[in-house]
């Protein structure tokens, strides 16, 4: 094996990344007065803001339904979650093409869950932002996406005459698990599969092997049952010769072992990124309890200002009634 893997090349401009870091909440110092306190809460409460409306992580999943700045005017979301082409619509050139064709903007949001019912209010399903300038354009878009869903994938799904035996024996086979859940801004099987599916095909190129990728959210429909299997996400390598298939099952593993440390690094900056934000939330909140305290402080002197200055007016009323 080369020391230059396919899967060790940068990915092409336009590829999903989380490599954008938090913006880091400024701290305050010790002993500030009641006016610097307060501008650095509002300063914190405007971090803060700008993290939920723009989302601490490009591209992440943002509440259904929240306000992107960069919005048209006309607003549109397509839950693909479930939908068996979803891995299609949320490719960049599949979304360039839509925007192409009808002038529309469509971005991928939420988390993939095989478990809806796992999904959070911040990070709910899978689906598709469509923004436009227009409601013509608008509905442009949506038809083409509602095209798309039903397009038949039927390439996806496993032929039986495909040669898989030879000379009436089985081909070996060698079946390895994924072992990656579903983070935010972390597409297991395009990670796995590669940029249009190269590091699949390349280790096929190598090996003379069949390799895909099935299971749950592998996008693989079984013919027998017409869905996905139920068991987790894994590859599948069958080659007609036990030396090829062992040797797609050595490019396999080390390609899943790439997969698995960008996974580790994505997920290492998705808890700092949280823990940033849970700071400064707990700042925000010291900063507002302060400016509250201090603004209590000061209402007894200014009543008590108030009654001087009351009985002050008073008293220069009676010495003008009395000249």
């Amino acid at each position: 094996m080369s020391s230059k893997r396919k899967w060790d090349q940068a990915a092409p401009d336009g590829s999903p990344e989380a490599s954008e870091s938090a913006a880091k909440v400024q701290k305050s110092e010790d002993g500030k007065s009641a006016s610097t306190a307060a501008a650095a809460a509002a300063a914190i409460a405007a971090k803060i803001a700008a993290q939920f409306s723009t989302g601490a992580l490009a591209g992440s999943g943002s509440p259904a339904g929240a306000k992107d700045p960069h919005d048209a005017e006309f607003t549109h979301d397509i839950d693909i979650n479930d939908v068996r082409n979803r891995y299609m619509l949320t490719k960049g050139s599949t979304q360039q093409q839509i925007h192409e064709e009808t002038g529309a903007s469509v971005s991928t949001k939420g988390v993939w869950y095989p478990d809806r019912s796992k999904a959070t209010e911040k990070d709910p399903p899978l689906y598709l932002h469509i923004s436009a300038t227009t409601k013509e354009i608008l509905q442009q878009a949506i038809d083409k996406v509602n095209e798309l869903i039903n397009v038949d994938m039927g390439s996806l799904v496993e032929d039986k005459k495909d040669g898989r035996r030879v000379g009436g024996r089985k081909w070996p086979e060698e079946k390895l698990p994924v072992g990656i859940d579903s983070i935010r801004n972390f597409n297991v099987r395009a990670k796995v599969v590669g940029p249009t599916g190269m590091f699949v095909k390349y280790i096929q190129a190598e090996t003379g092997t069949r390799v895909q990728i099935k299971g749950q959210g592998s996008g693989f429909v079984e013919q027998e049952t017409g869905r996905e299997a139920d068991e987790p996400m894994h590859i599948h390598i069958t080659g007609p010769e036990e030396g090829q298939v062992a040797r797609a099952k050595v490019l396999t593993e080390d390609l899943l072992e790439v997969v698995r440390g960008e996974h580790a690094k994505v997920r290492q900056l998705l808890t700092v990124q949280q823990a940033e934000l849970h700071q400064a939330q707990l700042q925000y909140a010291a900063y507002s309890a302060m400016a509250v305290c201090i603004l209590r402080s000061y209402i007894p002197l200014l009543a008590c200002r108030l009654d001087v200055i009351s009985t002050f007016l008073d008293s220069l009323s009676f010495s003008v009634t009395v000249h």
